[in-house]
């Protein structure tokens, strides 16, 4: 213990980050992520290194089980075993060192040569996935493009399962759940995240070396069990990958660079960032990707067989089908049975799940394949979330001006994150729009004073265009304070819940545009309305469209029927256009019209 001492090891980056220690708020001290005592072999260990690292070294003398799953001290922790070893060079003949069989069994079944880093896009039906979600893959020796679905991967994920409603957000943002690590075959996350969820994949190849990986795996064999406490904003599955990530390489201070929230995007942005760290990238487009592109790819007669050939095998009999060159048979065949397999899939999915009776339609549109002794006409399949690191940062500042009703203002907004409908599609899921507290403040010339203009707690909208092969939903919902300017109150908010459940389609004369309805329900709470409030049915609908690749253009109307509180019908329109200069700048303008107030207004948005 002297020479651990005198060589300050506690205070070395390497065990630093095997214990996952950071500094405390008031930088007076630090204290370990991890929140589960077994963890930890002195009872201060989570807040102090030395009296930890004193503690693991009398505990390597002895056999008594400790750790997640219980053990001899020398096998539960072998990543701070092997590395204290080489730092004090143990005497074998007074520190016996143990075989440690189940670690090497587990060691030997993984058989990696490398880990890879994947990254699975949105997913809006779940609150915990609404920014994407990344695990790490382990590459096996001998791996190909065909077997890499054999790997294990390392996946960090919330036990969620006794929370329900609005404890599910709560417990999610005040972190009340356990997290854990987690080794599970990478075939099955894919069956889960793009299969039955259709998340596109991106995979990140790390070019770790030969000692930075088995350093990585030992570590998380020390992990197994382990509890944190989960945090959908920052200590969630893309925060904890990057310490394991520091762990491997203790010289680089990713999970530093995230104070307040980690999204998975932002941390891949990060990571591409570190020179030499990632390598080659691949794509792996969800089957719902890949049944959509197949379906765009063909002729409208085409597409109307595709729509009658899923229930009915007999359409391979008619002329329509059969005069077809052999390869778009080919197609039509192979895109019907994923579009069947993919719907069974979901209806499969769920604890509740059954296995399925044979799909005898299936079986007939698969024997109709084998007889044609041709491959299916090509078809490119682009994932339709692009890479994250190319699309633009989740933070959002922005300045501009404008005027309300011939009232000059000046304006300064800000986003925590993290895409709007009228942003860039690169690097994000197209057609849909998450934004995480949104604020807008202004001051008004003629008043002398800064007033909130609108804050917006949390507006998801998801949008996809409808085919008739795989028809979903669109969907919005809003929580926030928005502005209800009247005669004597010209800057009024009020706090504002509303959501709608419709359809949208998209056409492309000139340009692709995309139309939407979505009837719906909006509440309204404000000093200034008849009893506090308003509530009703509704409906808005409007138009996005892309003229250029850096500019888009979205039109809506909302038709508002308030039929409790105070009631009365009431109109809002808006037209907004944004121009991206860069990656990271953009010019907007918006012209808006609220119940008989009218305001236009501009400004510059810079992302960070």
């Amino acid at each position: 213990m002297h020479r651990a001492e005198a060589a300050d090891l506690a205070a070395r980056r390497e065990w630093q980050t095997l214990l996952h220690y950071r500094p405390t708020a008031d930088g007076a001290g630090v204290v370990s992520d991890a929140d589960d005592p077994r963890f930890f072999l002195a009872p201060t260990g989570k807040t102090d290194p030395d009296a930890e690292l004193a503690a693991t070294l009398r505990a390597f003398f002895s056999t008594d089980a400790v750790g997640g799953d219980p053990q001899p001290a020398q096998c539960a922790f072998i990543a701070r075993y092997r590395w204290l070893k080489r730092e004090l060079e143990f005497d074998d003949r007074r520190l016996p060192p143990q075989s440690c069989e189940r670690f090497q069994h587990w060691f030997h079944e993984l058989n990696a040569e490398s880990a890879t880093l994947v990254f699975t896009s949105a997913y809006l039906n779940n609150p915990a996935s609404l920014f994407g979600h990344t695990l790490l893959r382990l590459d096996r020796r001998g791996q190909t493009e065909h077997t890499r679905l054999l790997a294990y991967a390392i996946n960090y994920a919330a036990n969620d399962t006794a929370s329900h409603g609005l404890m599910y957000a709560v417990d999610g943002i005040t972190g009340g759940f356990k997290g854990t690590f987690d080794l599970q075959p990478y075939y099955k996350l894919v069956r889960t995240y793009s299969d039955l969820e259709s998340r596109d994949l991106w995979e990140y190849r790390l070019n770790l070396s030969p000692p930075q990986l088995q350093r990585l795996l030992e570590h998380v064999w020390e992990l197994r069990e382990i509890q944190f406490d989960y945090y959908f904003f920052r200590e969630n599955c893309a925060w904890q990958l990057l310490t394991l990530l520091e762990v491997a390489d203790p010289t680089l201070r990713l999970s530093d660079e995230f104070t307040l929230w980690a999204l998975p995007p932002d941390t891949i942005r990060l990571l591409v960032q570190q020179p030499g760290l990632v390598g080659a990238i691949t794509a792996r487009p969800a089957r719902g990707t890949v049944i959509r592109r197949r379906y765009q790819a063909l002729h409208p007669d085409e597409r109307r067989l595709a729509q009658r050939l899923t229930d009915d095998p007999a359409i391979t009999a008619t002329p329509a089908f059969a005069q077809l060159a052999p390869e778009r048979q080919a197609l039509l065949l192979e895109l019907v049975l994923d579009q069947r397999l993919h719907r069974r899939g979901g209806k499969l999915k769920g604890k509740n799940a059954t296995v399925p009776v044979a799909d005898e339609i299936a079986h007939q549109l698969l024997t109709a394949r084998n007889r044609l002794a041709v491959a299916a006409a090509p078809v490119v399949i682009d994932p339709y979330a692009t890479q994250p690191e190319t699309g633009h940062t989740s933070r959002r500042i922005g300045f501009g001006f404008g005027q309300r009703n011939g009232t000059g203002f000046v304006e300064l907004n800000a986003r925590a994150s993290y895409h709007d409908l009228l942003e860039p599609d690169a690097g994000y899921t197209p057609d849909a729009q998450i934004e995480l507290l949104n604020i807008a403040i202004r001051y008004y010339q003629d008043r002398n004073r800064l007033k909130l203009d609108r804050l917006t707690v949390l507006d998801i909208t998801s949008l996809p265009p409808v085919n008739a092969l795989s028809p979903r939903p669109a969907w919005r919902i809003h929580v926030g304070w928005e502005p209800y300017p009247r005669p004597n109150c010209p800057d009024c908010t009020a706090f504002n819940l509303s959501g709608g459940l419709g359809l949208a389609a998209e056409t492309g004369w000139r340009w692709r545009t995309l139309w939407f309805a979505l009837p719906g329900l909006a509440f309204d709470y404000g000093g200034d309305f008849a009893g506090n409030y308003r509530a009703g049915l509704g409906m808005t609908a409007g138009t996005l469209l892309q003229p250029l690749a850096g500019w888009k253009v979205l039109a809506s109307v909302s038709w508002l029927d308030y039929r409790w509180g105070e009631t009365g019908t009431a109109i809002r329109w808006s037209i907004g256009q944004n121009l991206a200069l860069g990656r990271d700048w953009a010019l907007r303008a918006d012209w808006r019209a609220l119940e008989g107030t009218h305001e236009f207004g501009m400004g510059l948005r810079i992302y960070f």
